[in-house]
Parts: C-alpha cells; structure tokens; sequence
C-alpha cells in the first residue's frame, strides 16, 4: 500500500519506488479491501508479486524504509554495509520512532486508522524527497 501511495505521489518526477518483503510468498495477493482503499484516493492498484528483499535491492536504492523496529534491526544486523539507507517508516516521516500496525492483517476501523496514518507517513515522505531532487 505504502508504495502504490508513494508511486501516485511521485509519479513523473524520476523516482523509482519498488516493495520488498523479509518473509514474502510470491502467491499472496494484494486483499481486496487494500484495493479498495487505494482506489478511493484515485490510485489505482498495480499488480504485485511479493519478493524477498535482497542484497542487490538494498545496493541499488537510496532509501529503505520498514514498518516495525525488529524489521530495522533484522536488516542492520544481515546487511549492515547499508545501515545509513534504512529507516523507521514513521521516524523518517515524522521523527517518531514508532512502529506501523500492518493494515493486511487488520480489519474495520482498525485498517482504516493504520492504512490513513500510512498514507500520511507517505505523504510527508514525498515531500521531503520532492523538496531534496
């Protein structure tokens, strides 16, 4: 979700913004009520196969961001050579190091609130990337 957010926002303005898993299985698809949610903010749904996030992915970007602290801690002990790319999804956006409850495995209210607070994070990120290119 936090990328097809991110992709709207930047769409056009020479950014690449690409989701990676530490535990994906390429057979999960994105849950209709993600759909829909995108959908009523006009971003459309690309199709997705989850992907293991790898060392290869990590060299190529410029920014790494995580939804849970014990994510950001797993990547800096496996892939430490690139500690200064990673961040806190919501400590980059806000400067809170708080963790992002996972919105595929939550319903009712409790997705909306996750899935708006996410879209805010993704928000304040495309501004801050837009305002250094």
């Amino acid at each position: 979700m936090a990328q097809e957010f991110l992709n709207h926002l930047l769409n056009g303005k020479g950014f690449e913004v690409f989701s990676r898993g530490l535990f994906a299985n390429s057979y999960s698809e994105v849950p209709s009520k993600v759909k829909n949610y995108l959908a009523s903010f006009g971003v459309p749904s690309s199709p997705h196969t989850p992907t293991l996030l790898s060392a290869k992915d990590l060299k190529e970007a410029d920014l790494v961001f995580v939804m849970e602290e014990s994510q950001l801690d797993f990547l800096r002990d496996r892939y430490a050579e690139y500690t200064e790319k990673m961040f806190l999804l919501f400590d980059y956006a806000f400067g809170k190091e708080e963790d992002a409850a996972d919105p595929f495995a939550l319903s009712g209210r409790s997705f909306e609130k996750s899935a708006a607070r996410i879209l805010e994070a993704v928000k304040a990120i495309a501004a801050k990337v837009n305002a250094v290119k």
